[in-house]
C-alpha cells in the first residue's frame, strides 16, 4: 500500500537547534550571575543548588537561572524528540528517539530536584547514561535504513567519545559534564544532517517496511 503523509521536517530542525543552544544560553547567565564559580573547581550544578557548606561552594545567586533553564530545555528535548518521531520511517528510531523523550525528562527533573536534594545525583548519573544510549540506537536505525555515513558517524562517535571519557582525568565535575553536553550536542547535529541531507520538505509518497509503523 502506497499512501501519502505530511512530514514536519521543519519543526525538528527548529527544535534541533535550540535543543543545542539553549542549555548554553541559561548555562552562560548562571555563571555570570555568580562570579564565585570556577570550571576547574565546581559543578554546573552548584550553580542552582542551596547547599553551603556541603559541597562547599557559596549559596548561588538566582538560582532558578540555572533550573529553569535545565526544565525548559529539558521540555525542548522531548518536543524534538516528537517531532522527530512523527518524521520517522522505523521502529529502530522511533525507540531512539522515545529513549531521547526520557533525556529530556530527566534533566528537567535534574531542575526540579536541584543539587542538594536527594534524588539529584541519581537523575544527573543517568540523564548523561540515556544521552549515550539514545545515539547507539540511532545509529544502528541509521544504519537499518542504509543510511550508512550518517548511522556510521553517530556510532562512532558516541563510541570513541565514551571510550575517551574513561581516559581522561576530568579536573572536575562542571569538566564532566560539559564534556558530555557537547558531545551529545554533536549527535544532536549529525542527526538534524540527515534530517537536512535525507529527507524533503514537502509532503512525501512513502512504501512502507518491515520496519515501518503508520502513523
Amino acid at each position: 500500500m502506497i499512501y501519502k503523509k505530511t512530514r514536519i521536517y521543519w519543526l525538528s530542525e527548529i527544535l534541533g537547534v535550540l535543543v543545542i543552544i539553549l542549555p548554553w544560553i541559561f548555562i552562560t547567565i548562571a555563571i555570570y550571575l555568580n562570579p564565585w564559580f570556577r570550571l576547574n573547581v565546581n559543578a554546573l550544578s552548584d550553580l542552582g543548588g542551596n547547599t553551603y557548606g556541603i559541597q562547599r561552594h557559596p549559596n548561588p545567586n538566582y538560582p532558578s537561572v540555572y533550573n529553569l533553564g535545565l526544565i525548559i530545555s529539558g521540555f525542548f528535548i522531548a518536543f524534538f524528540s516528537i517531532s522527530s518521531i512523527w518524521n520517522s520511517k522505523s521502529r529502530s528510531e522511533i525507540i531512539g528517539l522515545s529513549f531521547f523523550i526520557m533525556v529530556g525528562l530527566f534533566l528537567a527533573l535534574v531542575g526540579v530536584y536541584h543539587e542538594g536534594t536527594a534524588p539529584h545525583t541519581f537523575l544527573a548519573e543517568w540523564f548523561f547514561l540515556l544521552g549515550k544510549i539514545t545515539f547507539f540506537i540511532l545509529g544502528f536505525s541509521m544504519m537499518l535504513q542504509r543510511a550508512f555515513s550518517y548511522g556510521g558517524a553517530l556510532l562512532l562517535t558516541d563510541a570513541f567519545f565514551w571510550l575517551l571519557e574513561t581516559r581522561i582525568n576530568f579536573v572536575s565535575v562542571a569538566e564532566y559534564e560539559i564534556y558530555n553536553v557537547l558531545i551529545m550536542d554533536f549527535l544532536v547535529f549529525i542527526y538534524l544532517l540527515r534530517l537536512r541531507t535525507e529527507y524533503s520538505l514537502a509532503d512525501e509518497i512513502v512504501e512502507p517496511s518491515n520496519d515501518y509503523i503508520r502513523n
